[in-house]
């Protein structure tokens, strides 16, 4: 049986970094994936999907455009993009393998499990190490209904050879309304089933405004009402109705974990990951987790996968010398419009008893959204007694990259008395900068 220095679980963002710190220490490092190397992200998760988002969002621009004066109909090939993506996507795995085998990394392909504290399995095969880093990421949570087998997953979009005419979306969070928009850009008729509120994590203003919008574009909107079967292409829902076409099952993302065999290892987990401490340690001292798959603070994007995955390396080398630091976490939704976030909503400031001021403005009539007649755009920003920004919310065609600069704000406590004095090029959203606080 041959004995690794470490051995890393998964392929992703937070695999990638790790094994990055750790050839440069000189460890002798192992991989094990099972499935293609190269983790969610690039090959069926945020690179493909903002490809498609890029497609979706020319169409909602040039329909906004067209009251100021642009003509003619765009329309989207789904066998194109399809193409485009698939050139992207299939070239990961190779790339990554590549990289990995010119460092002298093994890679080892199939279903791992703990068979004790440093030790595991893959197809039969033993191995073991001094010390484990878990980055197995997140798989889709099941529908657990009956026929949920006929129904696809985020995974499976981007292996559709044709696009159906009708799609039911079954969830709230940022995949079913990112993909509710896409494809009803690409041409599909959309049903997006929400069983309670829709994107709790973001403030309720904006996403009014989002849900609005998203009526608007013809996607039908069902609130209360959750799925009971699946008959071939026949989704019945609680209220005795049906829908007929494909069922995209979007309720999110769970832990891949369940076949890990954890408790073997000694390591503790629950529904939210396995449990690490500030230095994203397990119960395991030999054994650390990193990215989604943790159960740390951080939320489930790829550049905080990233993050963990250095610092976690990092603890491995120098035994806990680096905790895990508490930054703003900024998000987006690439809807069309996208909304985005970062900081406290106004439900988590009231929460924690802080005293805030709440500035909202309708940025429909900024220059910035006027030119391209964009009458969504909306921000909220919550402000401390002492000017210091605690959270931003938007929502609008420049919201991915606005958002950007709050969190630099945010994350070098810079006040909002000196955001006034700074100077940017204008007319851009960056120029708005000083008028939103």
């Amino acid at each position: 049986m041959k004995r690794y220095d470490v051995i890393i679980i998964g392929s992703g963002s937070a695999a990638s970094q790790a094994a990055n710190v750790l050839c440069d220490a000189g460890k002798q490092i192992a991989i094990v994936e099972n499935w293609t190397f190269g983790g969610t992200c690039p090959q069926r998760g945020c690179d493909p999907k903002k490809m498609l988002a890029e497609g979706a969002e020319l169409i909602a621009r040039a329909e906004r455009m067209k009251p100021l004066g642009v003509h003619g109909e765009l329309s989207l090939d789904w066998h194109a993009f399809k193409r485009r993506i698939d050139e992207y996507r299939f070239a990961v795995p190779t790339t990554k393998m590549h990289h990995w085998k010119e460092h002298d990394i093994d890679l080892f392909e199939g279903e791992p499990h703990f068979i004790d504290e440093d030790s595991i399995v893959i197809e039969g095969h033993e191995i073991s190490a001094h010390q484990f880093l878990i980055a197995s990421g997140l798989i889709p949570r099941p529908l657990d209904i009956p026929g949920d087998d006929a129904a696809i997953t985020s995974d499976d979009v981007f292996e559709l050879e044709d696009l159906p005419k009708h799609v039911s979306i079954i969830g709230a969070g940022y995949i079913a309304f990112e993909f509710a928009h896409i494809l009803r850009r690409f041409g599909c008729e959309v049903t997006l089933l929400i069983r309670s509120r829709a994107l709790k994590a973001f403030d309720r203003k904006v996403v009014k405004r989002l849900v609005d919008e998203t009526i608007r574009i013809g996607i039908d909107v069902r609130y209360g009402i959750e799925p009971v079967r699946i008959d071939g292409d026949v989704l019945t829902l609680s209220d005795d109705s049906t829908l007929v076409g494909l069922v995209l099952n979007a309720t999110g993302r769970i832990p891949s974990i369940e076949r890990l065999r954890l408790d073997a290892g000694g390591i503790e987990s629950d529904h939210g990951g396995v449990l690490v401490n500030e230095y994203l340690q397990t119960t395991n001292p030999n054994v650390y987790a990193a990215g989604d798959v943790a159960k740390s603070r951080n939320p489930a994007l790829t550049p905080f996968a990233g993050q963990e995955g250095r610092i976690a390396a990092l603890n491995l080398l120098r035994n806990n010398t680096r905790p895990l630091p508490e930054r703003p976490a900024p998000t987006v939704v690439f809807t069309t419009p996208p909304i985005a976030k970062v900081g406290l909503t106004v439900d988590e400031a009231k929460a924690r008893d802080i005293d805030y001021e709440c500035k909202d403005n309708d940025l429909s009539h900024f220059l910035t959204y006027e030119r391209i007649n964009d009458t969504t755009a909306f921000s909220r920003i919550l402000l401390s007694k002492d000017g210091h920004v605690l959270g931003a919310h938007l929502i609008g065609q420049h919201a991915p990259e606005l958002i950007n600069l709050f969190s630099f704000i945010i994350q070098n406590n810079i006040t909002h008395q000196h955001v006034k004095h700074l100077e940017f090029a204008y007319p851009t959203s960056a120029s708005d900068l000083s008028y939103l606080i």
